[in-house]
């Protein structure tokens, strides 16, 4: 009886270590050098299911519809801008080399209103394609655009300036100049709140310079020149145009947050939770 219970027990013990009475084990080496059994049956993996198998998406040989989106927003964009500001830039140059008598009321009006429109599309779709659709080119472009507008600005404040040197303004070219300047303003701080994150400091500084000299030359042309060759009722135009420019220059460099509550409100229509187009791949 003793040896009956002795040879169950070595069964038992011998089922447990993986001996022959138990097939699960079969894979385990029994002899040196303890190679496993590489048997497809034994180390082949699970396999997957179905619905977690990924499948290569089909473009038909065709560039996937986000990509003709972007590049299209781009296009559109980078266009009506740059239309807008060349369209601009001629009115401006005619207006001051020919004099605001040189265009009639209805084609200057036409003109203003036909840049202003292109300018618009072109603010529209861009703020389209940056804050929904995340294009990255169209920020750098952007920047370039801002950059030319500052260079305009900067030509077209020293030809003003050259103009209330010669005293041969009135009333009505004085008001002009002022709201060309304040237009080509305008279409710089467009471009700042359409690019996200932008500084004005360093487009302070042209501004503030050509303002100084300005300001010099006022001094030097109402005191050093004879009083003979001066009309002294044209320092108020000079004092208007140096306290606008200065005071632009001044709040493009102090970084006061004049624009925060504009940039605020389009930043919130386009946060997290807004439903952003995005075609597929």
């Amino acid at each position: 009886m003793k040896s009956d219970t002795i040879l169950a027990t070595l069964k038992k013990e011998t089922q447990f270590l993986g001996g022959p009475m138990n097939p699960q084990n079969k894979k385990f080496p029994k002899t040196p050098p303890f190679v496993f059994d590489n048997s497809p049956a034994v180390n082949e993996p699970a396999s997957q299911p179905e619905s977690l198998r990924r499948t290569p998406a089909r473009s038909n040989g065709y560039p996937s519809e986000r990509g003709l989106l972007s590049v299209a927003i781009f296009l559109i964009s980078a266009l009506s801008m740059g239309i807008a500001l060349l369209g601009g830039a001629w009115i401006g140059y005619r207006v001051l080399e020919n004099g605001v008598g040189s265009y009639p009321v209805d084609v200057l009006l036409g003109g203003i209103v036909a840049t202003g429109l292109a300018y618009g599309v072109g603010w529209v779709v861009g703020l389209f394609g940056i804050r929904m659709l995340g294009n990255f080119i169209l920020p750098i472009a952007m920047k370039i655009y801002a950059v030319i507008i500052l260079l305009g600005l900067a030509v077209l404040q020293i030809a003003i300036i050259s103009r209330l040197f010669k005293q041969a303004y009135s009333t009505e070219k004085f008001i002009f100049y002022i709201i060309l300047y304040g237009v080509g303003l305008v279409a710089l701080i467009g471009i700042h709140l359409l690019i996200e994150e932008h500084s004005l400091v360093l487009f302070s500084f042209p501004v503030l310079i050509i303002s100084l000299a300005h300001l010099y030359l006022i001094v030097f042309h109402y005191i050093f020149i004879p009083s003979d060759k001066v009309q002294y009722q044209y320092l108020w135009g000079d004092a208007i145009f140096f306290l606008i420019t200065s005071i632009v220059g001044v709040l493009m460099l102090a970084h006061l947050g004049v624009l925060t509550a504009f940039r605020e409100t389009i930043s919130n229509s386009f946060n997290e939770n807004t439903t952003r187009l995005v075609p597929p791949e």
